[in-house]
Protein backbone atom coordinates (compact mmCIF):
# COMPACT_ATOMS: atom_id res chain seq x y z
CA UNK A 1 0.00 0.00 0.00
CA UNK A 2 1.66 3.52 -0.77
CA UNK A 3 1.65 5.89 2.01
CA UNK A 4 0.93 9.81 2.02
CA UNK A 5 3.36 12.07 0.94
CA UNK A 6 5.23 13.23 4.08
CA UNK A 7 8.09 15.74 5.05
CA UNK A 8 9.40 13.36 7.38
CA UNK A 9 11.43 11.08 5.30
CA UNK A 10 14.81 10.12 6.93
CA UNK A 11 15.80 8.72 10.46
CA UNK A 12 17.74 12.29 10.48
CA UNK A 13 14.52 14.40 9.94
CA UNK A 14 12.84 11.81 12.68
CA UNK A 15 15.65 12.89 14.72
CA UNK A 16 15.36 16.62 14.29
CA UNK A 17 11.62 16.14 15.38
CA UNK A 18 12.32 14.72 19.10
CA UNK A 19 15.07 17.18 19.60
CA UNK A 20 12.35 19.82 18.91
CA UNK A 21 10.09 18.09 21.37
CA UNK A 22 13.17 18.13 23.88
CA UNK A 23 13.06 21.77 23.57
CA UNK A 24 9.58 22.88 23.52
CA UNK A 25 8.59 20.48 26.34
CA UNK A 26 9.16 23.70 29.10
CA UNK A 27 6.49 25.49 26.84
CA UNK A 28 3.91 22.52 26.80
CA UNK A 29 1.78 23.22 29.25
CA UNK A 30 1.21 27.01 27.91
CA UNK A 31 -0.45 25.58 25.63
CA UNK A 32 -3.71 24.67 27.69
CA UNK A 33 -4.05 28.35 29.41
CA UNK A 34 -4.05 30.38 26.21
CA UNK A 35 -6.24 32.04 24.42
CA UNK A 36 -5.22 32.08 20.43
CA UNK A 37 -6.54 29.91 18.06
CA UNK A 38 -3.81 27.54 17.82
CA UNK A 39 -4.94 26.72 21.31
CA UNK A 40 -8.14 27.13 21.57
CA UNK A 41 -8.16 23.95 18.65
CA UNK A 42 -5.51 21.60 21.12
CA UNK A 43 -8.03 22.38 24.02
CA UNK A 44 -10.95 21.79 22.34
CA UNK A 45 -9.65 18.72 20.72
CA UNK A 46 -8.54 16.85 24.52
CA UNK A 47 -11.93 17.99 25.55
CA UNK A 48 -13.50 15.45 22.71
CA UNK A 49 -10.80 12.67 23.27
CA UNK A 50 -12.39 12.76 26.69
CA UNK A 51 -15.83 13.03 25.86
CA UNK A 52 -15.60 10.08 23.13
CA UNK A 53 -13.41 7.50 26.23
CA UNK A 54 -16.17 8.69 28.94
CA UNK A 55 -19.03 7.41 26.33
CA UNK A 56 -16.94 3.96 26.11
CA UNK A 57 -17.79 3.19 29.88
CA UNK A 58 -14.94 1.29 30.41
CA UNK A 59 -14.37 -0.38 33.65
CA UNK A 60 -12.43 1.11 35.99
CA UNK A 61 -8.85 -0.09 36.03
CA UNK A 62 -8.68 -0.90 32.86
CA UNK A 63 -5.29 -0.31 31.08
CA UNK A 64 -4.57 2.35 28.69
CA UNK A 65 -1.91 3.06 26.52
CA UNK A 66 -1.40 7.16 26.21
CA UNK A 67 1.28 6.98 22.97
CA UNK A 68 2.92 10.57 22.95
CA UNK A 69 1.62 11.92 26.66
CA UNK A 70 3.45 14.98 26.41
CA UNK A 71 3.21 16.97 29.28
CA UNK A 72 0.67 14.64 30.51
CA UNK A 73 -2.47 16.25 31.12
CA UNK A 74 -4.63 13.53 29.47
CA UNK A 75 -2.77 11.04 31.18
CA UNK A 76 -3.54 12.67 34.21
CA UNK A 77 -7.45 12.99 32.96
CA UNK A 78 -7.54 9.15 32.45
CA UNK A 79 -6.05 8.47 35.82
CA UNK A 80 -8.51 10.70 37.77
CA UNK A 81 -11.27 8.34 35.59
CA UNK A 82 -9.93 5.89 37.51
CA UNK A 83 -7.97 3.67 34.85
CA UNK A 84 -4.49 2.61 34.40
CA UNK A 85 -2.29 4.43 32.68
CA UNK A 86 0.68 3.54 30.25
CA UNK A 87 2.27 7.15 29.43
CA UNK A 88 4.72 6.74 26.65
CA UNK A 89 6.78 9.55 24.75
CA UNK A 90 10.03 10.01 22.93
CA UNK A 91 11.09 13.24 24.83
CA UNK A 92 12.52 12.71 28.50
CA UNK A 93 11.72 16.27 29.63
CA UNK A 94 7.72 15.48 28.75
CA UNK A 95 8.29 12.05 30.67
CA UNK A 96 9.41 14.55 33.66
CA UNK A 97 6.43 17.15 32.95
CA UNK A 98 4.33 13.92 33.23
CA UNK A 99 5.59 13.09 36.21
CA UNK A 100 5.29 16.01 38.31
CA UNK A 101 1.50 17.12 37.02
CA UNK A 102 0.69 13.44 37.85
CA UNK A 103 1.96 14.03 41.38
CA UNK A 104 0.43 17.61 41.63
CA UNK A 105 -3.06 15.53 41.15
CA UNK A 106 -2.73 13.06 43.06
CA UNK A 107 -2.60 10.33 39.93
CA UNK A 108 1.32 9.36 40.15
CA UNK A 109 0.41 5.81 41.85
CA UNK A 110 -1.80 4.91 38.48
CA UNK A 111 0.41 6.45 35.84
CA UNK A 112 4.04 4.47 34.68
CA UNK A 113 5.66 6.65 32.49
CA UNK A 114 8.53 5.11 29.98
CA UNK A 115 10.21 6.60 27.00
CA UNK A 116 9.55 4.96 23.56
CA UNK A 117 8.94 5.49 20.16
CA UNK A 118 5.44 4.87 18.49
CA UNK A 119 6.52 2.31 15.94
CA UNK A 120 7.82 0.61 18.88
CA UNK A 121 6.21 0.53 21.69
CA UNK A 122 8.03 -1.11 24.54
CA UNK A 123 4.91 -3.85 25.51
CA UNK A 124 3.83 -7.41 24.76
CA UNK A 125 0.60 -8.30 22.57
CA UNK A 126 -2.97 -7.48 23.26
CA UNK A 127 -2.20 -5.53 27.04
CA UNK A 128 -4.64 -2.33 26.11
CA UNK A 129 -8.29 -2.05 25.98
CA UNK A 130 -7.89 1.58 24.58
CA UNK A 131 -4.80 3.33 23.02
CA UNK A 132 -4.61 6.93 22.60
CA UNK A 133 -2.34 8.43 20.17
CA UNK A 134 -3.08 12.37 19.67
CA UNK A 135 -0.84 14.54 17.93
CA UNK A 136 1.80 11.85 17.48
CA UNK A 137 0.99 10.10 13.72
CA UNK A 138 1.89 13.95 12.26
CA UNK A 139 5.11 13.88 13.28
CA UNK A 140 6.17 9.83 12.78
CA UNK A 141 8.44 8.68 9.29
CA UNK A 142 5.57 5.89 9.02
CA UNK A 143 2.30 6.24 9.97
CA UNK A 144 1.56 2.44 9.13
CA UNK A 145 3.89 1.16 10.95
CA UNK A 146 2.86 3.35 13.87
CA UNK A 147 -1.03 2.33 13.68
CA UNK A 148 0.21 -1.39 12.90
CA UNK A 149 2.43 -1.02 16.38
CA UNK A 150 -0.46 1.04 18.08
CA UNK A 151 -2.88 -2.03 17.12
CA UNK A 152 -0.79 -4.86 18.29
CA UNK A 153 -0.34 -4.18 22.10
CA UNK A 154 -4.31 -3.69 21.91
CA UNK A 155 -6.49 -6.46 23.13
CA UNK A 156 -9.03 -7.77 20.66
CA UNK A 157 -11.86 -5.67 20.73
CA UNK A 158 -9.69 -2.43 21.95
CA UNK A 159 -10.34 0.94 21.28
CA UNK A 160 -7.59 3.88 19.66
CA UNK A 161 -8.13 7.24 19.30
CA UNK A 162 -5.76 9.01 16.68
CA UNK A 163 -5.50 11.71 14.84
CA UNK A 164 -3.21 12.69 11.75
CA UNK A 165 -3.02 16.11 9.81
CA UNK A 166 -5.39 16.82 6.87
CA UNK A 167 -3.55 17.47 3.51
CA UNK A 168 -6.91 19.53 2.29
CA UNK A 169 -7.20 21.49 5.27
CA UNK A 170 -9.06 25.39 5.03
CA UNK A 171 -6.35 26.74 6.27
CA UNK A 172 -3.90 25.85 2.97
CA UNK A 173 -6.99 25.93 0.57
CA UNK A 174 -7.59 29.45 1.16
CA UNK A 175 -5.08 31.22 3.21
CA UNK A 176 -2.21 32.94 0.16
CA UNK A 177 -0.08 32.99 3.41
CA UNK A 178 -0.05 29.60 3.98
CA UNK A 179 0.69 28.33 0.32
CA UNK A 180 3.95 30.70 -0.02
CA UNK A 181 4.97 29.41 3.47
CA UNK A 182 4.35 25.63 2.32
CA UNK A 183 5.73 26.60 -1.26
CA UNK A 184 8.98 28.02 0.58
CA UNK A 185 9.62 24.95 2.81
CA UNK A 186 9.64 22.40 -0.25
CA UNK A 187 11.87 24.73 -2.30
CA UNK A 188 14.34 24.92 1.01
CA UNK A 189 14.19 20.61 1.23
CA UNK A 190 14.62 20.55 -2.12
CA UNK A 191 17.70 22.70 -2.21
CA UNK A 192 18.88 20.28 0.60
CA UNK A 193 18.32 22.49 3.68
CA UNK A 194 16.97 19.65 5.94
CA UNK A 195 17.11 21.58 9.53
CA UNK A 196 14.08 23.69 10.07
CA UNK A 197 13.80 26.94 12.48
CA UNK A 198 11.03 26.67 15.30
CA UNK A 199 8.60 23.54 14.53
CA UNK A 200 9.28 21.01 11.75
CA UNK A 201 6.43 20.20 9.08
CA UNK A 202 4.17 17.51 9.55
CA UNK A 203 3.06 14.80 7.61
CA UNK A 204 -0.53 15.58 6.22
CA UNK A 205 -2.74 12.91 4.87
CA UNK A 206 -6.22 12.65 3.23
CA UNK A 207 -9.37 11.59 5.03
CA UNK A 208 -9.78 8.75 2.52
CA UNK A 209 -5.76 7.84 2.82
CA UNK A 210 -5.76 7.48 6.19
CA UNK A 211 -9.29 5.44 6.57
CA UNK A 212 -7.48 2.91 3.95
CA UNK A 213 -4.10 2.59 6.86
CA UNK A 214 -6.27 2.06 9.54
CA UNK A 215 -8.45 -0.69 7.47
CA UNK A 216 -5.19 -2.10 6.16
CA UNK A 217 -3.67 -2.36 9.74
CA UNK A 218 -6.48 -4.25 11.34
CA UNK A 219 -8.96 -1.58 12.93
CA UNK A 220 -12.88 -0.45 11.65
CA UNK A 221 -13.67 2.75 12.30
CA UNK A 222 -16.41 3.03 14.72
CA UNK A 223 -16.64 7.93 14.28
CA UNK A 224 -14.21 10.38 12.90
CA UNK A 225 -14.40 14.45 12.72
CA UNK A 226 -12.05 16.96 11.56
CA UNK A 227 -11.45 19.88 14.02
CA UNK A 228 -9.25 22.90 13.47
CA UNK A 229 -9.73 25.78 11.50
CA UNK A 230 -7.24 28.37 12.16
CA UNK A 231 -5.04 29.88 12.45
CA UNK A 232 -5.17 31.96 9.20
CA UNK A 233 -2.12 33.47 8.75
CA UNK A 234 -3.53 36.62 6.71
CA UNK A 235 -6.46 37.10 9.11
CA UNK A 236 -4.34 37.31 12.15
CA UNK A 237 -2.17 39.79 10.16
CA UNK A 238 -4.85 42.30 9.60
CA UNK A 239 -7.34 41.61 12.58
CA UNK A 240 -7.33 40.81 16.29
CA UNK A 241 -6.79 37.18 17.88
CA UNK A 242 -10.32 37.13 19.10
CA UNK A 243 -11.30 37.08 15.43
CA UNK A 244 -9.75 34.23 14.57
CA UNK A 245 -10.71 32.17 17.63
CA UNK A 246 -14.46 33.62 16.84
CA UNK A 247 -13.78 32.29 13.06
CA UNK A 248 -12.44 28.67 14.09
CA UNK A 249 -15.80 28.11 16.25
CA UNK A 250 -18.14 29.51 13.54
CA UNK A 251 -16.52 27.38 10.76
CA UNK A 252 -16.38 24.27 13.52
CA UNK A 253 -19.75 24.40 14.27
CA UNK A 254 -20.49 23.58 10.21
CA UNK A 255 -18.02 20.67 10.45
CA UNK A 256 -19.58 19.49 13.55
CA UNK A 257 -23.26 19.80 11.51
CA UNK A 258 -21.75 17.99 8.79
CA UNK A 259 -22.13 20.60 6.56
CA UNK A 260 -20.78 19.33 3.21
CA UNK A 261 -17.16 21.10 2.24
CA UNK A 262 -16.69 21.81 6.25
CA UNK A 263 -17.14 18.69 7.05
CA UNK A 264 -13.84 17.20 5.66
CA UNK A 265 -11.98 20.67 5.73
CA UNK A 266 -11.00 20.89 9.52
CA UNK A 267 -6.65 20.90 10.19
CA UNK A 268 -6.86 17.27 12.13
CA UNK A 269 -8.85 14.24 11.53
CA UNK A 270 -9.52 12.57 14.62
CA UNK A 271 -11.15 8.67 14.58
CA UNK A 272 -12.04 6.30 17.22
CA UNK A 273 -11.45 2.90 15.68
CA UNK A 274 -12.08 -0.43 16.77
CA UNK A 275 -9.25 -3.79 16.49
CA UNK A 276 -11.25 -6.79 14.89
Amino acid sequence: MNEPLRFVKSEADQECVHSYFDSVAPEWLKIYERSDVSAVVHQQRQMTVLSLIDKLALPRQSRVLDAGCGAGLTSVALAERGYSVDAVDVASPMLDLTHQVAKDAGVAGRIRTSQGDVRDLPFSHGVFSLAVAIGVLPWVRSIDRSLRELVRVLRPGGYLIVNVDNRWRMTHLLDPYAWVKLAGSRIMRSLGFSRWSGAPPTVRCSLQEFDALMAHAGLRKLWGTTLGFGPFLLLDALSPQSAGVALHHRLQRLADRAVPLFRSAGAQYLVLSRKA
